[in-house]
């Protein structure tokens, strides 16, 4: 298995432990399954492992009950009659349930809710009973102290895309710069990076991958990513205005001519809470709201809505290579030198979860104001401090940092009124030209070898 070993962990502590029940979730095509059914075979546990169609609970149970051999069926028989008997196997295993919001299909959620919790307190001790399911609002709802099955799962995963270190073991060949440009074209998704030709190069894979009318990525963002809320009209119109940049919500609202606030509001909450989106702030002014940004989460969503969505009409007539030579290759270094930032924070989050960077208290973006110049802008990456922050600056260059831009940057810190950075910083993917004391300089190798 790529990666994931922190949700490995957490699930084989589960299988090793006393607690009855665990919930796995995330979007689709994120590794769930994988992840599941990996851990349980490496735990050497025997388990059994069910996926619930789109169909009525009575066709699952029926489905059920057929794939493990449970006898009899009766027309009266639960999913509760359907684990009693598998507990009289007197067994130790783990039953996988996944795609668990299937069973609402035409039932009351209540009702197999509280089926569920009777069968997950009722289990014998040699039971792990394991529910996952893709569309992230249903699986959070068993979370409510209002549902049945609050309390009764221990560990909680949510699954999310990988980080940009994660995610490079699918391409660990590739130089820097190349993995860089993967990552932030292609993000965090096991599934599509498990379908990308490493080899071929950023341009290929592109077209292979996105561009073309029945890629991988494309029937992916298109037919299957948004299943979940397919019905909500105006979600593709708010994310292709986010795009790769960061929106307020007067920003959004402007652009949704002739519709209410309301409907702004409505999505971007169902957005945000599905993760597909993030609102965000900067950490030197985090209780302003007027400051607050949304940002789409996912680098391959953000990449499709910057170039496929709004251009389908000429990726139908130019072709792939075509579209990409004239709407994408000129661009395509901005677009991964916002993403490089990202990556750059993410770092410095392994860092500190490693336990590497003592007394952090926060990681984000920095704002400033300068009254002198009447200029405002943001630093890339700002660590906070008890004492103070840290800034860094981030670019993605072909070259080696050269030390006049360096000094550049520094300048523009020094010159904020009222301002004093604890420790200045640079991260640049080609590494620099000079060795700066009292800076500190990060280079991509770095990044890559935490």
């Amino acid at each position: 298995m790529v990666g994931r070993e922190n949700e490995k962990g957490k699930l084989l502590r589960f299988l090793a432990g006393k607690d009855k029940a665990c919930l796995v979730y995330g979007l689709r095509r994120i590794g769930k399954s994988y992840l599941i059914q990996n851990t349980l075979s490496a735990s050497g546990r025997k388990f059994l492992y069910f996926e619930c169609v789109e169909a009525s609970m009575d066709t699952n149970l029926r489905l059920f009950c057929s794939s493990f051999g449970i006898k009899p069926m009766l027309p009266y028989a639960t999913f509760l009659d359907a684990f009693i008997e598998l507990g009289r196997l007197k067994e130790d295993i783990a039953v996988v349930i996944d795609e668990y919001q299937n069973l609402s299909q035409g039932e009351s959620d209540a009702d197999i809710d509280s089926l569920m919790q009777v069968a997950i307190d009722q289990a014998p001790a040699g039971m792990k009973i394991i529910i996952c399911g893709s569309y992230v609002t249903a699986m959070k709802k068993l979370l409510d102290k209002e549902n049945p099955l609050f309390g009764r799962f221990r560990p909680i995963i949510r699954l999310e895309a990988m980080d940009y270190l994660d995610s490079a073991l699918f391409y660990p060949d590739m130089d820097i710069r190349e993995k860089i440009s993967f990552y932030s074209v292609f993000g965090g998704s096991p599934y599509i990076n498990d379908s990308l030709s490493p080899e071929e190069g950023l341009r290929a894979n592109i077209i292979n991958t996105i561009v073309e009318q029945d890629s991988v990525a494309r029937n992916y963002i298109e037919n299957q990513l948004f299943k979940e809320i397919r019905k909500l009209d105006g979600i593709n119109d708010i994310l292709s205005i986010i795009a790769n940049g960061k929106k307020s919500y007067s920003d959004i609202q402007s652009k949704l001519m002739g519709r209410s606030n309301s409907y702004a509001a409505d999505r971007l909450a169902v957005l945000e809470n599905m993760c597909v989106i993030k609102k965000t702030a900067p950490i030197n002014d985090s209780g302003n709201k007027k400051k607050a940004r949304y940002e789409i989460s996912d680098n391959l969503i953000r990449f499709y809505f910057a170039y496929i969505f709004p251009n389908k009409s000429a990726i139908q007539v130019l072709g792939g290579e075509a579209f990409f030579d004239s709407y994408i290759q000129k661009s395509l270094d901005a677009f991964i030198s916002y993403r490089f930032e990202g990556i750059a924070r993410e770092y410095f989050s392994r860092l500190a979860r490693n336990g590497k960077l003592p007394g952090i208290m926060d990681i984000g973006v920095f704002n400033y104001d300068n009254p002198s110049t009447r200029k405002n802008g943001e630093f890339d990456v700002a660590l906070r401090f008890e004492d103070g922050y840290e800034i860094y600056e981030v670019k993605f260059l072909k070259d080696r940092m050269e030390k006049s831009l360096i000094e550049e940057e520094i300048e523009k810190v020094k010159s904020i009124p009222s301002f004093k950075a604890r420790n200045i910083g640079f991260i640049s993917s080609s590494g620099f030209a000079c060795q700066l004391s009292g800076v500190i300089l990060i280079n991509g190798k770095d990044i890559y070898d935490v």
